[in-house]
């Protein structure tokens, strides 16, 4: 699966799935919640979503370099994605966020190494939902692009926006490759 199909399925399959449940309403409210909901769902968008038979393996351990590393979905030896939730405790804290983000993106790259070293290509990529997505977007694009290293246009550019259920609260998806 290329990076254009998961991005598909993630701002396609996956922002319907969530637009459509009543569930994530009330999971919305508390960030960790709806990230331990938001990885069924994408299990589901995933399995449902992509051509072929690949196995997908929720809360998937690897070997990296001899250390046991999770990851949120496991797409074969295709795909090692994490999921984030960015909620109003993450854009206060900033720097700490930062560092975060910037930590997840280590550790997809070591994954990708690990199996690099194995002869297996595999392809890593981090999905964040920002919850909820306020006009001021500029906090949480400037974090993503900080850990990153890239300026704002990207994130702006790949942005996609959703809403809950009720229309309470709007959200945004931003898929990157690592």
């Amino acid at each position: 699966m290329k990076f254009e199909e998961l991005k598909h399925v993630f701002e396609s399959d996956l922002r319907l799935s969530i637009e459509r449940s009543n569930g994530l309403t009330v999971f919305s409210k508390e960030s960790s919640a709806f990230e331990n909901w938001l990885h069924v769902e994408a299990a589901g968008a995933l399995a449902k979503g992509i051509s072929g038979k690949s196995r997908i393996v929720p809360e998937a351990v690897v070997n990296v370099s001899g250390k046991d590393v999770e990851v949120d979905i496991l797409v074969e030896n295709e795909w090692a994605i994490d999921l984030r939730v960015i909620g109003k405790n993450e854009k206060i804290a900033g720097a700490q966020t930062v560092k975060s983000f910037k930590d997840e993106i280590e550790k997809l790259k070591a994954i990708k190494k690990g199996y690099s070293e194995k002869n297996i290509k595999i392809n890593t990529a981090v999905a964040y939902f920002v919850l909820p997505a306020e006009d001021k977007a500029y906090i949480h694009e400037n974090m993503l692009s900080e850990a990153f290293g890239t300026d704002n246009a990207a994130f702006i550019e790949d942005k996609k926006s959703f809403y809950l259920n009720d229309n309470s609260v709007k959200g945004a998806i931003y898929l990157k490759e690592v």
